[in-house]
């Protein structure tokens, strides 16, 4: 259906009135050729007297290269997904946009118009949203290693002392080495099954993507984990081909897999081992690699091919007992799979493992 005249008059009325930048761009000229006054309260400039060199040089240095690409992109007819970037005010404040471009063509003018959005406080949500979400798998990592390593050492000490005390023929005494076997045995459970219960809930909502600096999210995630170890002699690395890699990830969900790889990686590393993060930006491949290396165990090779596997007979508890849920390398797997990727593991019995995450950058 084509529009009517009364229709554009209530279209210019709608774009004049929103809070969103209202966009288009004159490719041949070089210029905009329209700005809705949304872009005023966005940009802190003028839109009758802009300078277009500044608003240029107004995008953040790490994001220049990235809005170049799309640039071209759209000129080469590709369509684009919303972009993210930062931009600087005039006085130096930072800013988030999403943009949603779109090339268009009449009466052989071609433009890029488009709507943009400014996201900082929906980023500012995410980070403080994430910075929990570390904490919170800061407290799963010491249930799941601090207090089931020790309930499992007392069910098995508990247990030997029961095949022992038989021989005494002493039924209360039976009784109370059988309470202690059961309860710590409970305990387990219950830790087990939170565990399970808390990963298969973040993994059930849908996934919302975003452009997300990687290096600087897995500092983070480095940096909680070097604290909850810091009486631990056992070490925490993360290293980059580059000091930012972007990638457009579902921000917790993503992060959520390499924490559960890095708690496993702890599972089977003695307490004076190793484990290391890698983040490879692959620009020729239009990926992104993350690496996670232990030198703790290994897995067996029974194990290797089922390991991604529903209930996989691979589960198997860790150096201190730990509980461990036979969904877990299965969700992550599915989880990586959503984002386009795919994940595999290098391992060989008492050298250690390492798994390798490669998705597309967009």
């Amino acid at each position: 259906m084509q529009p009517t005249a009364p229709a554009f008059a209530f279209l210019g009325a709608l774009t004049e009135s929103i809070d969103q930048v209202v966009f288009a761009y004159g490719i041949e000229a070089a210029r905009f050729i329209y700005l809705n006054p949304a872009f005023e309260a966005v940009f802190k400039r003028n839109r009758e007297t802009l300078d277009l060199p500044a608003l240029a040089g107004s995008l953040h240095a790490e994001d220049r290269e990235y809005v170049a690409e799309a640039y071209e992109d759209l000129l080469g007819g590709q369509p684009r997904k919303p972009l993210e970037f930062r931009v600087l005010l005039p006085g130096g404040a930072e800013r988030w946009l999403r943009v949603k471009p779109l090339l268009v063509e009449e009466n052989g003018v071609r433009a890029i118009a488009g709507l943009a959005e400014d996201i900082t406080d929906f980023k500012h949500y995410s980070e403080v949203e994430l910075k929990f979400s570390h904490k919170k798998n800061a407290i799963i990592q010491m249930l799941s290693h601090d207090l089931a390593g020790p309930l499992g050492t007392i069910q098995s000490l508990s247990s030997l002392v029961t095949t022992r005390v038989r021989a005494y023929k002493d039924e209360p005494l039976s009784n109370v080495v059988g309470l202690i076997t059961e309860t710590s045995r409970s305990g387990l459970r219950l830790i087990k099954d939170f565990l399970e219960q808390e990963f298969l809930e973040s993994a059930a909502t849908a996934l919302i993507k975003n452009r997300v600096n990687l290096v600087e999210k897995l500092t983070l995630l480095v940096e909680q984990y070097q604290v909850t170890v810091q009486n631990s002699p056992r070490q925490f690395t993360l290293s980059s081909s580059d000091p930012s890699v972007y990638a457009n990830v579902d921000e917790v969900k993503f992060i959520q897999v390499v924490t559960n790889l890095v708690s496993n990686a702890v599972k089977f590393t003695p307490d004076d081992g190793e484990i290391s993060i890698r983040v490879d930006d692959q620009e020729e491949a239009g990926t992104v690699r993350v690496t996670v290396r232990d030198n703790g165990i290994g897995i067996p090779e029974k194990y290797h091919a089922a390991l991604f596997d529903k209930f996989t007979k691979a589960r198997r508890p860790g150096l201190r007992q730990e509980p461990s849920t036979g969904l877990g390398m299965s969700i992550i797997k599915t989880v990586v799979e959503w984002h386009g990727g795919k994940i595999w593991f290098e391992s060989e019995e008492n050298q250690g493992t390492t798994f390798f995450v490669e998705i597309p950058r967009e």
